[in-house]
């Protein structure tokens, strides 16, 4: 690289000779560098020096001839080919530098005709790159693809587009060759995975016996860190998937691979040797805070003795100085210390913090669940306020099973009656703590054996937290309870209260925040409980167009206006602080309910209308939609039957569902009828806009 660097640097200083005379003296003992000779005409033509440029790479491209160094004399002339402006002058050496790379190449003459590369309107440049990507999919070539391991090109149909491979199990996969480097890695002469095809038997059993060996071999080959589903994709058809998990346990322990990262995305990269892996641990686990430095100690210190002395020793001094400003997390790192095999010399007593005045925020803040039971254990046992702190604990904790250890160590150490108090103070107050209430609801689930407090008031309370804001973050846990053989159902078929269950049929129907299949587990339930509840087919209403178009706007401005504005109220009393005393909050999720219920039912009245047409009413009789003339002697009155969003008797309009029109309907011209105390002879009949 010596000379590549004097060379830039004498373009730097525009010594033009001295230059030339580097380029020429390359050329005479190694012109196959090709890379770094395009960097200097690059490097020329940015200097505003294009013909010299030019001049230099046809004096490279003709030693390349001369050397018969054909695949680099072919990257140089599509590199001149590109950045001249009559590209057709390539043709004839593109074609001959061509041949010689590729003609014994299988599909070389296919690929050659279907780029059109003699066509002499076409650019020759364009054509050579497209017969060299296809190429690289030729036939025999092996390739990775995720998903389906290693595999062999058994065609390549440029005129369509396409290679197809063999894979272990799929055969004759086809890949657009447009797609073709995004989904397939070529394996070179060396990779592990080409012994997949020549020696399958072989490579499973080295793999099966050196679990950890093939693992880096793996790695060297791909020459990049790899994911865990990367390196199992590798090793589909070399380890079963009934022994994966075994292998990999055993594979990754190689003490010259360093896993970064956690979880899914984690890598796992190869180093040259297992002092560079440690090396490349410390460096990591010195510029990381101190939360992840117990990430990294808990990984690592398993790799050498000398290492997990290094991170123990380290944790322990930031955990001390961490005691006064993140006591949980000092906890945490000590606790974490006690199982791991590195060495430390501090006397801190972290448990110190579990029996203070604050011992309920240290062991709640514990991240690690396992540690933070272990924290409430510590707590029991040596802080002498531990049924206070584990009641406060209790309404501090989201996970249910750390909820079941608080419940546990209360009743099995005398203090049942204070598990009771915590129960009914979050089933009277659902909202103020929501994973506890979530937590009771899922032992009632879990457990049918659990008698069930309170019945449809629970009921209610489940469907209430679906739709509250509280409980945002366990909402989809909290709509399970709603499935079949849930919660809910068990409540609806254990309850004998008709008139309770017609009110909730009546609720489930229109409430929105539960899924339509849900709903109707809850409905069925009923249903199949009280069989009274199963109605006919709802009664049509009848409505004028005007009625209809009022009805439609009214549910418009309830959605778009006063729903939103209702919603913004709700986001404004929440920020003023507590909701346990705010009356705005309360006030305005009163409103949003009566808002919902609103639209519900006009939704569902509209569902139903029938719209009345003039000209469709047929005044031969008393229909809706008529317009009645009566006598009585010498008293005369008009009465108009119509819908019930139009009832209006004062004005002689009733609905077609009161006791006036059911007394006139189906009546003639003629007919004497009897309402409301008096006798009337109909007269005249027509429609209600007559």
């Amino acid at each position: 690289m010596k000379w590549f660097e004097d060379a830039k640097q004498k373009i730097a200083q525009k010594a033009w000779d001295e230059l030339e005379a580097l380029w020429m003296a390359r050329l005479e003992t190694d012109p196959t560098c090709v890379d770094e000779f395009l960097v200097l005409a690059k490097t020329l033509r940015q200097k505003d020096e294009r013909q010299r440029a030019d001049a230099l790479l046809d004096l490279l491209a003709q030693a390349l001839r001369e050397a018969k160094a054909w695949p680099e004399r072919l990257k140089v002339l599509r590199e001149q080919g590109r950045l001249t402006k009559r590209p057709a002058l390539f043709r004839e050496p593109l074609e001959e530098a061509l041949h010689h790379t590729f003609a014994d190449r299988p599909s070389y003459r296919k690929a050659l005709e279907a780029s059109k590369f003699h066509d002499p309107h076409g650019n020759p440049v364009e054509k050579a790159d497209k017969v060299e990507l296809w190429l690289t999919y030729d036939e025999g070539e092996l390739f990775f693809m995720g998903g389906r391991g290693a595999g062999i090109v058994i065609e390549l149909n440029p005129d369509l587009g396409v290679c197809r491979l063999d894979f272990e199990k799929d055969k004759r996969v086809s890949v657009p060759l447009g797609a073709a480097p995004k989904y397939l890695t070529a394996l070179p002469p060396g990779h592990i995975l080409r012994r997949k095809l020549s020696d399958p038997e072989g490579l499973k059993e080295s793999a099966a016996k050196e679990q950890a060996k093939t693992f880096a071999e793996l790695l060297k080959s791909f020459g990049r860190p790899m994911t865990v589903s990367e390196v199992k994709d590798a090793m589909i058809g070399i380890v079963s998937e009934a022994k994966w998990g075994s292998w990999w346990t055993a594979a990754r322990k190689h003490p010259q691979v360093v896993v970064t990262g956690t979880g899914a995305k984690a890598t796992y990269t190869w180093n040259d040797s297992a002092e560079q892996a440690d090396d490349l641990i410390r460096a990591e686990f010195d510029s990381a805070d101190l939360r992840s430095k117990l990430d990294l100690g808990r990984k690592h210190s398993g790799r050498s003795q000398e290492l997990a002395d290094y991170l123990a020793a380290t944790l322990a001094a930031g955990a001390e100085k961490a005691a006064t400003t993140d006591p949980a997390l000092a906890w945490e790192i000590f606790a974490v210390l006690e199982k791991l095999p590195g060495r430390h010399t501090s006397t801190f007593d972290s448990d110190a913090l579990l029996r203070g005045p604050l011992a309920a925020r240290i062991a709640s803040a514990v991240s690690d669940r396992l540690l933070r039971v272990r924290a409430l254990q510590k707590i029991r046992q040596e802080n002498p306020d531990w049924s206070k702190v584990l009641a406060e604990a209790f309404f501090r904790e989201e996970d249910p099973r750390v909820l079941t250890t608080i419940a546990e160590l209360l009743a099995e150490n005398g203090q049942a009656a204070m598990k009771d108090r915590l129960v009914d103070e979050t089933l009277r107050y659902p909202n103020r703590h929501p994973h506890a209430f979530y937590w009771i609801c899922k032992n009632l689930d879990d457990d049918e054996a659990l008698p069930i407090r309170g019945g449809y008031r629970l009921l209610y309370q489940i469907i209430d937290a679906v739709g509250s804001d509280e409980f945002s973050s366990i909402r989809a846990r909290m709509r399970d309870f709603f499935d079949k053989g849930g919660l809910v159902i068990r409540i609806v078929m254990q309850t004998d209260n008709v008139e309770e269950a017609r009110k909730l049929l009546n609720t489930i129907e229109r409430y929105g925040q539960v899924e339509e299949y849900r709903r109707e587990n809850v409905k069925s339930a009923l249903i199949m409980k009280y069989p009274r509840l199963r109605e006919p087919e709802a009664e049509p209403i009848y409505a004028t167009p005007d009625a209809l178009a009022a009805k439609r706007a009214e549910l418009d401005h309830l959605v778009k206006v006063e729903i939103p504005q209702n919603s913004k109220a709700i986001q404004i009393a929440r920020e003023m602080g507590d909701l346990r005393e705010n009356f705005e909050y309360k006030a305005a999720r009163q409103r949003a309910e009566y808002l919902s219920a609103r639209v519900g039912e006009i939704q569902g009245e509209v569902s139903r209308v029938r719209v009345l047409d003039s000209s469709q009413v047929d005044t031969t009789e008393v229909r809706i939609g008529t317009k009645i003339a009566l006598r009585n002697g010498d008293f005369s009155r008009e009465v108009t039957i119509l819908g019930p969003w139009e009832s209006a008797p004062e004005q002689g309009i009733y609905s077609n569902q009161s006791e006036v029109a059911k007394a006139l309907l189906g009546h003639r011209p003629g007919d004497i009828v009897s309402f409301m105390g008096n006798d009337y002879e109909v007269t005249t009949i027509r429609t209600w806009n007559a």
